[in-house]
């Protein structure tokens, strides 16, 4: 059965008491303006004016008139200003009133100064009768007012029945006596409609029921007059009118963008402001907006939205102080004071002064230091440190800059330390100093086999024997005795498969086919491994890099293995940039789903550069070993931008010339962002390639470019060919050639070993029919 409640509900006391002991504490100041108006043969309303600021409760002394007041009830309640005293019947009897204020506890009350009696006469003759003009009215949507007119003059109260439709009447409550009456009750739902009768009572006596009134309580009601504050970097506080006495409590939404609003969370029942809530994107445009809703069992209703309100989000707080020197003759070290609380991290840009493109590098959140790397020495250059909320790369909010600075890197090595090199070939690689004046000593340190230093004109020359990727330590002493330290990286490719072994000659009866292995007789020394990904528009190949990469490398091949690249889409295709997968599936059957992901790539692996072709793992920003399943393919050469950035991009392969065709092909695509729903969380993608004329504004699943499967490559294909056929033939199975005999005589079966850049070598099989 629902409870009610009512607004007002007023206590009832007979004559009597005995006075109490005061403590010795400040007395209250007295009350004024005592008034007494008689509500019937046994009810008086006492009002009067509050002096004090200290009262803790009120004493009213009573008696008849030629007594003298004595204490009648002491009323526990501060700072009220008028009550309602109940005594014995006493038609036409003249009553002396006096009251006082006291603090204190019950038994030690301080009293105030008595305030002047006031004498008045109870009502008679003893009247009876039923309660007059009941009428109800709505106030919301779950409270009611009802009013009405007192009859009687000797009543002890009143009490309220309800009833919602045709059901049994229901006690809602009980009021002590009044002439005329406007209350409250509470506790209805949303547009119900409630029927109401009140009567009079003297001890178990009633009068008949009033006239029955209806009131329908108003729908449920939404807040109104939404206030939203922007606080600092990107934070918002809420405040609102509550317009309902019904809710469960109240929920925010948000919306960002052209995309769909999204709950922010609930508060409590009652509340009409929240403190300051945090986790917006900064410098970004919002709508907010809120609604009530109330829990029926475990499910929630909900009213009406509030307006609507847009409002641009704080900034990022810029670091402060910014400051740099030399660390070396490659590398200046940045400080700076951090005046962000919610930065995931600092991006640096830094350039030659003098000179347009930055280059950036990011250090982790609550990083007040950072040492760039990767510079030339003796170089000016200027740097730039913001604060920033980083997503994927290439996706990002920053705080303004704090000023520039600039530093100049120390004397030492000049030049590039990448150069090309190729196994077998002659090599020449000469040191170059920034003060060649000031030199007083080179060495160098870990050069493979081949090569060797001459410290006497300070080159490097000889011949590689094999090929792989190789580091070498170049130092540099100065006149100061200060010191500059270079790692020379040597990456060696082979331009053609090799031969590894002959084949010997071959006998082969008539009737009697041969076999021969062509396993451990060739080999493409810059191929230990491949992976060949099939796609939805073509097939390309990616020659892996373990010996630079070898973790990348791994965790690639991890995936690979569990099958977790099927079925993947290429979600990311700037145009003229990179063609980025490895992050999100979709079938007809499942939907959307991301891709399970595995231990993340640590540490990261840069080196390598990210030139047209090569591929390498996405990550998040400001976070240079965070790179997980994602990776991308340069449509270009990128390595200006993405060789330094967020520690450098980790390369872990490459795809040869015939497979660029088909990654062009899919960076020439339409492009357009989208969401897409993966469980309950909606995602944001943006420049997806779609399979079509132009980019739909809906995405259609089926235009995806799509992986249907990734397996492993074979490093070699092979072809044979027999130089006469008259004496015998040759055909292959996988790596085994089957030589067929047909007449008596001498010829030679050539094979031909491809690999995957298209590259041959050949060697021949002597044959003989006896």
């Amino acid at each position: 059965m629902r409870s009610f409640k009512l607004i007002t509900a007023i206590s009832c006391f007979l004559i009597g008491g005995s006075p109490f002991a005061s403590a010795a504490i400040k007395a209250p100041a007295a009350p004024s303006n005592l008034a007494v108006k008689a509500l019937g043969v046994n009810a008086f309303q006492v009002s009067w004016k509050d002096n004090s600021k200290n009262e803790t409760g009120w004493e009213i002394r009573v008696s008849l008139k030629g007594g003298t007041p004595q204490r009648f009830v002491l009323v526990p309640t501060p700072n009220i200003t008028t009550y309602t005293v109940m005594t014995n019947e006493l038609a036409g009897k003249e009553l002396v009133f006096q009251m006082t204020a006291y603090n204190g506890v019950a038994g030690q009350e301080n009293l105030s100064k008595l305030t002047p009696t006031v004498t008045v006469r109870a009502l008679s003759p003893n009247k009876f009768d039923k309660p007059t003009m009941l009428q109800a009215k709505a106030i919301d949507d779950g409270r009611i007012q009802l009013t009405w007119v007192d009859n009687a003059t000797s009543e002890g109260g009143y009490q309220i029945e309800t009833r919602l439709g045709t059901k049994k009447w229901e006690v809602l409550g009980g009021l002590g006596a009044g002439i005329k009456f406007k209350i409250i009750t509470s506790g209805y739902l949303p547009s119900e409609t409630r029927s109401f009768r009140v009567r009079a009572f003297k001890a178990d006596k009633f009068t008949p029921y009033s006239n029955v009134a209806t009131a329908t309580t108003k729908a449920f009601r939404a807040p109104s007059s939404l206030v939203v504050t922007a606080l600092r970097e990107g934070a918002f506080s809420f405040k609102w009118n509550d317009r309902s006495a019904v809710e469960s409590g109240f929920e925010i939404e948000s919306k960002v963008g052209s995309g769909s609003f999204q709950s922010l969370g609930t508060v409590a029942a009652n509340a009409t402001t929240t403190g300051s809530v945090s986790g917006f994107t900064p410098s970004s445009s919002h709508q907010f907006r809120v609604r009530a809703f109330r829990l029926v069992g475990t499910v929630r209703t909900y009213s009406g939205f509030s307006n609507v309100i847009s409002i641009q989000s704080t900034p990022l707080a810029p670091p402060a102080t910014l400051a740099g020197s030399p660390a070396s003759d490659s590398s200046a070290t940045l400080t700076w004071v951090d005046k962000s609380a919610r930065e995931t991290g600092y991006e640096i840009l830094y350039r030659v002064v003098g000179t347009t493109p930055f280059a950036s590098a990011f250090a982790a959140a609550n990083a007040q230091t950072f040492t760039v790397g990767n510079l030339a020495s003796a170089t000016t250059y200027e740097f730039r440190v913001s604060a920033v909320v980083n997503g994927f790369f290439g996706n990002r909010v920053a705080s303004s800059s704090y000023k520039s600075v600039q530093v100049r890197t120390q004397e030492g090595f000049v030049g590039s330390f990448n150069p090309p090199i190729l196994a077998g070939s002659s090599f020449l690689y000469p040191l170059q100093v920034s003060l060649p004046s000031a030199l007083t000593g080179l060495t160098v340190t870990g050069l493979p086999a081949g090569l060797t230093f001459n410290s006497s004109n300070g080159t490097i020359t000889g011949i590689l024997t094999t090929a792989g990727a190789y580091t070498a330590t170049l130092t540099a002493t100065f006149g100061d005795g200060s010191t500059a330290t270079r790692s020379l990286i040597l990456k060696s490719i082979s331009p053609s498969p090799a031969v590894v072994q002959s084949f010997a000659a071959v006998s082969v009866p008539i009737a009697t086919p041969k076999t021969v292995s062509v396993a451990g007789k060739f080999s493409d020394p810059d191929t230990a491994s491949a992976a060949r990904v099939t796609t939805t528009l073509g097939t390309f190949d990616i020659i892996l890099f373990p010996y630079s990469a070898p973790q990348t490398v791994d965790n690639f091949l991890d995936y690979t293995d569990a099958g977790e690249y099927d079925n993947v889409f290429f979600h990311r295709s700037p145009p003229d940039f990179v063609v980025q997968g490895g992050g999100y599936k979709y079938t007809a059957a499942s939907g959307f789903t991301t891709v399970n992901k595995f231990v993340r790539v640590l540490p990261n692996e840069p080196g390598l550069s990210n030139v047209r072709g090569t591929v390498a793992m996405a990550k998040m920003g400001g976070q240079p070993d965070s790179a997980t399943s994602e990776f991308f393919i340069n449509r270009r050469n990128n390595a200006a931008n993405l060789d330094v950035q967020n520690g450098g991009f980790t390369v872990f392969g490459r795809v040869p010339d015939a497979g660029m065709v088909v990654v062009d092909q899919i960076n020439a695509l339409p492009v357009y962002n989208y969401e897409i729903t993966v469980g309950t969380e909606t995602m944001a993608l943006t420049d997806v390639p779609v399979n079509a004329a132009s980019a739909p504004e809906t995405l259609d699943p089926t235009q995806l470019v799509k992986i249907t499967s990734v397996d492993a490559a074979p490093i070699l294909t092979y072809e044979v060919l027999s130089q006469n056929t008259a004496v015998a033939t040759a055909s292959l199975t996988g790596t085994d050639i089957t030589i067929t005999a047909v007449a008596t005589g001498n010829t030679t079966i050539e094979v031909k070993a491809i690999d995957l850049d298209g590259n041959t070598v050949t060697q021949n099989i002597a044959v003989t029919v006896p």
